[in-house]
């Protein structure tokens, strides 16, 4: 599904926190986001997912989201966010389930437990395990698959691998690129630059509420990175893997 934001301005307790942002994102693409803290990244996130009142117009496949329901909107947009607070005493494949709800006209039906099933497959999630004592990682990844469980056309999510150890982190990224592979359109927050640069299509450098500007990966150099973070930082290629990391001098002065 293409997604096209024109002229988004976001406006929370009185506090400008999107503003003028534009920008096409096409169906199947793995699409990042980047920036400081406090950049507009999960705002923008939440506009496209209809969770704030805005200015501007967010255009699904040319329907703007204002006029879709929002139980259509739940078969269009999975959401997976960064903070969450799973104390549930139910096993992993129920929680997984309930992503069924928009669809569910007779309550578990097969099609639908051959979907959860499927979908806690492909993440290695511990199906009969229950969800308040998994690990923060585990959580993370049950998150995924309940979204993943809508069978979305978009999928959107806020720092996807924040809580996983670097083999999760890079397990989760090679399942979002074979999906967007495969036609869903995923977008991204992303805290580490060196995840973003090396699996997403294209990237949003953001700043201020703005987007200074979309990139694809090789365009993104230390220059522009620096601009964006206000903080000196190099790209490097460590044998076909390219990590952000930062110069050596700006940590000697701030020690």
């Amino acid at each position: 599904m293409q997604i096209e934001i024109k002229n988004l301005k976001v406006t929370l307790d009185g506090r400008t926190v999107l503003e003028d942002v534009n920008v096409s994102i096409r169906r199947g693409e793995f699409f990042g986001i980047v920036g400081k803290n406090g950049s507009g990244k999960t705002t923008l996130l939440r506009a496209i997912a209809k969770f704030y009142p805005k200015e501007g117009c967010v255009y699904l496949d040319g329907r703007e989201i204002d006029g879709i329901n929002l139980k259509e909107l739940a078969k269009i947009l999975g959401v997976v966010p960064q903070e969450f607070d799973l104390n549930l005493n139910l096993k992993v494949r129920d929680f997984v389930a309930l992503g069924r709800i928009p669809y569910i006209r007779i309550f578990e039906s097969k099609r639908d437990w051959e979907v959860v099933d499927r979908v806690l497959k492909s993440l290695n999630c511990p199906s009969d395990d229950v969800v308040r004592n998994l690990s923060g990682g585990e959580k993370q990844r049950v998150l995924i698959a309940k979204a993943l469980a809508q069978e979305p056309k978009v999928l959107l999510l806020d720092e996807p691998t924040s809580h996983l150890d670097v083999r999760h982190q890079i397990e989760v990224m090679m399942l979002l690129k074979k999906l967007s592979e495969r036609g869903l359109t995923v977008i991204a927050t992303f805290h580490d630059l060196s995840l973003a640069i090396n699996f997403c299509d294209r990237i949003a450098l953001m700043k201020d509420g703005r987007i200074l500007r979309v990139c694809r990966p090789n365009e993104i150099d230390s220059k522009i990175l620096s601009e964006t973070f206000d903080f000196e930082v190099e790209v490097v290629d460590l044998g076909g893997w390219r990590a952000v990391v930062p110069k050596v001098q700006c940590i000697s002065s701030s020690s």
